[in-house]
């Protein structure tokens, strides 16, 4: 249970809002446009809408069953209604599931920042420079944590204005007529924005320090609302530059949306948005890591434990100094890292609720 009295860790509403906005964008912004556009066409900005919905849907769970217990942290509520070691068990997919999240994140922009800028900087290397900021916030705490990400988000914030500049290049008949295919694609296509919006699970982390619960459903809400908007503004950018079969030629749609921006004095403008992206890039994968550490210290009932910490990020640089997984590879672990997401971020949280409402009805019909 979090110590009420103790405020060095507690979090503003806009830290709670950034936050869980932050974890949600991340490397998905540069592939995300391609896979919409395989599965519903240039529809698949009407899937962004109905993902956003049921993400949210699924968020206000999270804070409804937080809401019981303020106090609690989710290996606390896992216990109280399920049992210790029950609980534990739970706690142990939750941080399998963390694990995979950040692993499968540092992986793909490694071989993004090796496709794109350092083509001949092996792996290990990379990872040895994200290490150290890694282990600062890490061992920061949350309040710290909450602060990177507010800086990110304003210091990033010129970023998705930029990328509309081809807009002026752009042809809208690309988008007609609406529902060509039918309501099929575009229903299918929701799978793919499902995924994308994951992160704001970590309201189940968040929730216990933030210092105005009552406004913990607003602000969930707030946060999925501009991962909303940046989402479309993205996908819509990319569907009316590009053609509807060009699209998929780009591993990476949203980075040739930089080719028409030219500066005299600079060739390949990419690189710098890389560069500046690596800061949005790492927000997610250490948020993930961030929580397998605090679910670890949960488990084990310590506070700020670093070994966990010590021991995982050495391994990470010494799996990647003898093998360097393909980029088939690294998207085959996010899109297992997708369909575990859709059991534990989105069905959890709406059984557990249902679960802890007819547990305590019986409760009283029993007591």
């Amino acid at each position: 249970m979090i110590n009420k009295q103790d405020g060095k860790n507690e979090i503003s509403l806009l830290q709670y809002i950034l936050t869980i906005n932050g974890v949600q964008v991340g490397f998905g912004l540069l592939t995300f446009p391609r896979g919409l556009e395989q599965v519903a066409g240039t529809d698949g900005w009407i899937s962004i809408i109905i993902g956003w919905a049921m993400t949210t849907l699924v968020s206000l769970c999270i804070v409804r069953v937080m809401a019981k217990h303020p106090g609690d942290t989710l290996l606390d509520l896992l216990t109280r209604y399920t049992g210790k070691w029950m609980g534990k068990a739970g706690m142990v997919i939750w941080i399998l599931y963390y694990l995979l999240a950040s692993t499968s994140l540092y992986i793909s922009v490694i071989l993004v920042i090796r496709t794109w800028i350092l083509p001949k900087t092996p792996g290990y290397a990379l990872m040895l420079l994200f290490i150290i900021p890694t282990y600062m916030l890490i061992r920061g705490g949350v309040r710290i944590f909450c602060r990177y990400a507010v800086f990110v988000f304003f210091f990033t914030l010129w970023m998705p204005f930029l990328l509309t500049i081809p807009i002026k290049d752009s042809h809208w008949v690309y988008l007609l007529p609406v529902l060509k295919e039918g309501w099929m694609p575009v229903l299918s296509a929701v799978k793919e924005t499902i995924v994308a919006y994951l992160g704001f699970e970590f309201a189940f982390i968040l929730y216990p320090y933030l210092n105005n619960k009552q406004n913990a459903a607003k602000g969930i809400v707030i946060a999925n609302t501009i991962t909303l908007i940046v989402y479309l503004q993205i996908t819509l950018v990319c569907f009316l530059y590009f053609s509807p079969n060009e699209i998929s030629e780009y591993i990476y749609p949203t980075l040739f949306l930089l080719k028409p921006i030219h500066f005299s004095f600079l060739e390949r403008f990419e690189i710098v948005f890389l560069s500046f992206y690596l800061f949005i890039f790492s927000r997610p994968s250490i948020s993930y890591l961030f929580s397998a550490m605090y679910g670890i210290n949960q488990l084990v009932n310590k506070k700020s434990w670093l070994l966990p910490t010590y021991i995982l990020l050495p391994l990470m640089v010494v799996v990647l100094l003898f093998y360097t997984p393909s980029s088939e590879q690294a998207n085959d672990m996010r899109e297992w890292w997708g369909f575990i997401g859709y059991f534990v971020a989105y069905a959890f949280p709406v059984v557990f609720l249902l679960y802890i409402t007819g547990y305590t009805y019986w409760q009283r019909r029993k007591g």
